[in-house]
């Protein structure tokens, strides 16, 4: 099949649903190149959505999963799986500060999170979740009623009890302020009133929330950030869930995003490229909270899947072998050479980023900042004519998201950055 009949046979029996930016059938990938179904080779600055962090077809991620097809696809959990424990003792040693060490296997980021959400209700007591404005958990129910983005959202409420504070944005303060942390933090403080005027601080379980908000624009918190926010925590008796589905796995130069902060939370979630796309996800949290569930409590049926289970063990070797040093030198390169950029081209209102997690926020002007959602989307198609893969992202769309394989290579940064130039000036930006 060529891309256009891929496309036809789409058009006729896949639901509406499915979102398609352009006319594009990968059929293989190998590193950080995807080849479509007609041959043509693409750079792939987006990974699949930040999945395949140590690259596409991965020889020794491909190996173990080989070496475990013939014996078991899959079990229940009901019985004692050693692939399973030996993947969550594997976690429990790279967790932050080590001191995560329990491990509830899912299959995806969204049920990583309705299993975060539950445990934290259980073990406290409390009704409600905090959470943040413009931030992303998911599509099920609890994830999406956590979601800070109301075009995901529109006419499926009612919604689970969440309550919502203003984001970190510093680029857009969302109070109006010109920069952290002159500011005091002012969004932090702000959650104190959040507590004050809507639930009360110790009705609130835990707060859900991203170290970097991705869907939602690339968001950097300030340095600061989450040491104001645990100490608010602290003080109400509420703990902390950190989504680790885009920000962990090495994409920031650090295995887990809140490394970055000094802060361990009491449960991390992730997924994605855990098994580098094969269907995984984990709740990770503490010891002391496992004291107060039983057993039976929760249950995945394809959780913890054999073939998930060893790929993520091998992922973790690759990680651990120097691809997520690897990961933020090359997103400090490519990070210099995009701001290069910027002082050429005047729609690219900010550079933003840690390791490869990067975006670039595009604005009708720098002063104003609003932003420019028609010129994002005419760029991606510039960007894929020239056969490379970016994302967009952000409430309006013109935040282009860059997210690829960890393992990306030097010469393909710069051939990007010279396509970004070259798509930009053919707009007339």
């Amino acid at each position: 099949m060529n891309t256009q009949d891929v496309v036809s046979l789409s058009d006729q029996y896949l639901s509406r649903m499915y979102k398609h930016s352009f006319a594009f059938a990968p059929d293989r990938g190998v590193d950080d190149i995807v080849y479509s179904k007609d041959g043509e080779p693409y750079i792939d600055l987006y990974a699949g959505v930040s999945i395949v962090n140590v690259g596409w077809s991965n020889r020794n991620v491909v190996k173990a999963v080989e070496g475990q097809i013939s014996k078991l696809f899959h079990m229940t959990s009901t019985y004692y799986l050693d692939y399973m424990a030996l993947l969550a003792k594997r976690l429990a040693e790279v967790s932050p500060g080590g001191a995560l060490t329990k491990s509830f296997f899912t299959n995806s980021g969204s049920e990583s999170n309705e299993t975060a959400i539950s445990l934290v209700k259980r073990v406290s007591r409390r009704p409600y979740i905090l959470a943040l404005h413009r931030s992303f958990h998911g599509r099920t129910f609890y994830a999406m009623s956590a979601l800070g983005q109301a075009m995901w959202k529109t006419g499926l409420g009612p919604f689970a009890p969440v309550v919502f504070a203003p984001e970190p944005f510093c680029y857009r303060c969302p109070l109006g302020h010109q920069g952290c942390p002159d500011c005091g933090y002012a969004c932090v403080k702000y959650m104190e009133d959040v507590f004050r005027c809507e639930v009360g601080g110790e009705s609130i379980a835990a707060m859900l929330v991203e170290p970097m908000l991705a869907n939602g624009g690339m968001i950097i918190p300030p340095e600061g950030y989450f040491r104001e926010v645990k100490q608010l925590l602290d003080k109400y008796g509420i703990m902390l869930i950190v989504d680790e589905v885009q920000s962990g796995n090495g994409r920031t130069g650090k295995m887990w995003g809140i490394e970055h902060f000094g802060v361990v939370p009491d449960v991390l979630t992730t997924s994605k490229a855990i098994a580098n796309g094969l269907p995984l996800g984990v709740t990770l949290y503490r010891a002391s909270l496992d004291e107060e569930l039983r057993p039976g409590e929760s249950y995945s049926t394809l959780g913890g899947n054999a073939l998930s289970c060893v790929a993520a063990i091998e992922v973790l070797n690759e990680l651990q072998g120097g691809i997520v040093e690897r990961a933020g030198e090359t997103g400090s390169y490519f990070k210099r050479r995009l701001e290069q950029l910027k002082d050429k081209h005047a729609v690219i209102g900010d550079v933003r980023g840690i390791g490869l997690f990067l975006g670039l926020d595009l604005v009708k002007d720098r002063t104003t900042k609003e932003p420019a959602k028609e010129v994002a989307a005419r760029y991606q198609q510039e960007l894929f004519r020239r056969r490379i893969l970016v994302g967009l992202g952000g409430i309006d769309g013109n935040v282009v998201r860059i997210e690829p394989p960890l393992i990306l290579s030097r010469d393909h940064v710069d051939e990007s950055v010279e396509a970004f130039d070259d798509a930009l000036s053919a707009i007339g930006c």
